[in-house]
């Protein structure tokens, strides 16, 4: 679950809405200035709307973070409860397509290897991991270097001749399906706030996507990645009160409660 201060409330967005988010924008992305995706397309849109199925296993109940008496916010999620969610989502994907598989479970790992050394969430920070999360951690990245390795000759027919995040092509499509997701984390998470995002893929010139504020849940962005000048991607999203909760059923509860919303996040060329 993704958490926020909205209105004096609190804004919830669940990780399967902005994966949907997500695929929304790697669905209306490219134009003559930033490229559309050509090969695997469709599987990498698949990648980008499925990337975080796993938490869904985790918010059908999750922690109540003591200091806080809500939900522990996405990336506070200790590995014992997040990698085993994770797993369960890149085999998922992995079914739906090996590419689609492979570009999820990258995305999986490299919430442990600093993105394949590419960077780190700012809100992370340094977390130490007990003896018994780092075998945990160990264990997931060999196990997802082994299947990334079989996706990838799934996918294209034969077997790489390295690891395949070692591959340009590979590592690209990796880095665009960040930069989609954290330019849905500026709306579901920061609500439209300025920001940058980077590294950029080969396919991007530039070395930074620079999101500009130009209200509550509106962006502007360059360079722009889209064919027409404005464009909407909802994520749905729902609105709870912001105080203590006594359990997970408390907040559950709550939840159920409240229906939904739908927030029209917005993208401009200026």
């Amino acid at each position: 679950m993704i958490l926020s201060r909205y209105d004096g409330q609190l804004l919830v967005v669940r990780q399967t809405d902005h994966g949907t988010q997500t695929g929304l924008i790697a669905q209306a992305w490219g134009n003559d200035e930033v490229p559309p995706v050509v090969d695997h397309r469709e599987a990498s849109r698949l990648a980008a709307a499925h990337h975080d199925d796993g938490w869904a296993i985790w918010e059908s109940h999750p922690d109540i973070d003591p200091s806080t008496r809500q939900p522990t916010q996405f990336y506070e999620v200790k590995p014992r409860e997040h990698i085993p969610a994770y797993r369960a989502g890149i085999e998922r994907a992995a079914q739906l397509d090996p590419w689609t598989g492979l570009l999820v479970s990258m995305h999986g790992a490299g919430l442990y290897n600093d993105r394949y050394s590419s960077y780190r969430l700012e809100e992370i920070g340094d977390q130490s991991l007990t003896d018994v999360e780092r075998v945990l951690v160990t264990e997931f990245l060999a196990d997802m270097a082994a299947l990334q390795a079989d996706l990838y000759a799934e996918a294209v027919g034969h077997a790489a001749p390295n690891a395949p995040h070692e591959l340009p092509e590979v590592m690209s499509a990796y880095l665009l399906l960040q930069v989609w997701d954290r330019l849905s984390l500026q709306f579901a998470l920061r609500h439209a706030a300025d920001g940058v995002i980077t590294p950029l893929p080969s396919t991007m010139n530039g070395s930074e996507l620079r999101c500009t504020a130009k209200g509550r849940f509106r962006l502007a962005l360059d360079p722009y990645p889209f064919a027409d000048d404005t464009v909407t991607l909802p994520v749905t999203a729902q609105v709870v009160p912001d105080r203590d909760y006594t359990d997970p059923e408390d907040f559950l509860a709550t939840l159920a409660a409240a229906g939904s919303t739908v927030l029209e996040c917005t993208v401009t060329r200026t």
